[in-house]
């Protein structure tokens, strides 16, 4: 009586108590996690703060720095409003960004397609694996001036540039991640009465997920590098030839806002690639 008693005394007080235990610890969470991003982003915010009050102050306070070849913000600034009312900044950023976007689209096309290939068919790994290792150690810059001859300086020649470097970071990540998958998943897949489709997309795909997120990661990264080498090969747009206007010009401002063009593009993709990998993969914390 006493055993069955008290278990029916004390369980209705457990269940009243959950609730609110589970609304506090869910509060608590929260709000640490909250105090973690802010402390975070302000961090972030005096980092930056900090790289631009020394490069405002170097070349306005020391003898050493020559202000017309190391302009500071504010000069830079100054630079900047005029070509951003006039859509020139808008301009060369919408071209570069095309050219970027749909160079990595195609190489994350062909890339996972690749991968996928070379490390389930034993055939075209034999085949292709030497061919596509060597084909990856060639510096993509060393191919500019063979694709202006074969594509011309139109779009044709910068977007093969962009889709070949960011093809291998893709590819090879695609090929290891999907190769390395331990056996055990496959044979309690087969066990499961799974078919090779159900396979691939349930079983491989997500067991190979933090290999091909690191590769899109850094064929971002390889985009931007490989987009600034094609256009300042030849082109009429984009932001590497409004630098290179700018050499021309003996315009150090207009070079350096190219630079800060290409950082926050840079930091701004990554940014959304991460994001973007949160929101469809939340169990996945190695992208963050």
């Amino acid at each position: 009586m006493s055993i069955a008693s008290s278990e029916g005394t004390l369980s209705p007080s457990r269940d009243s108590e959950a609730p609110g235990f589970e609304a506090e610890f869910r509060t608590a969470y929260w709000r640490t996690r909250r105090r973690a991003v802010l402390f975070r982003l302000a961090l972030n915010a005096a980092g930056v703060l900090l790289f631009v009050a020394a490069w405002e102050a170097i070349p306005r306070w020391s003898n050493w720095v020559n202000e017309v070849l190391f302009p500071p913000p504010s000069q830079v600034l100054e630079a900047f409003w005029p070509m951003l009312k006039s859509g020139e900044i808008g301009h060369n950023i919408v071209v570069s960004l095309r050219r970027a976007g749909t160079g990595f689209g195609l190489a994350f096309v062909l890339g996972i397609a690749a991968g996928l290939i070379t490390s389930r068919v034993r055939f075209f790994q034999y085949l292709l694996e030497p061919l596509l290792h060597g084909f990856r150690a060639i510096p993509t810059i060393a191919l500019v001036p063979l694709c202006i001859l074969w594509f011309g300086i139109g779009e044709a020649s910068k977007l093969a540039l962009v889709t070949w470097g960011a093809f291998f970071p893709i590819w090879i990540t695609t090929h290891i991640g999907v190769r390395d998958v331990h056996v055990i998943y496959l044979r309690s897949a087969a066990c499961l009465g799974a078919g090779r489709l159900a396979t691939l997309f349930l079983v491989i795909l997500p067991a190979a997920l933090p290999f091909i997120l690191s590769g899109l990661r850094q064929a971002i990264a390889v985009s931007l590098i490989v987009l600034v080498a094609a256009e300042l090969s030849g082109a009429s747009a984009g932001v590497a030839y409004m630098m290179s206007q700018g050499n021309q010009l003996f315009r150090v401002d207009i070079m350096f806002i190219g630079l800060a063009l290409l950082g926050i593009f840079g930091f701004l993709a990554d940014r959304a690639f991460v994001a973007l990998a949160g929101w469809l993969f939340p169990w996945y914390e190695g992208a963050r």
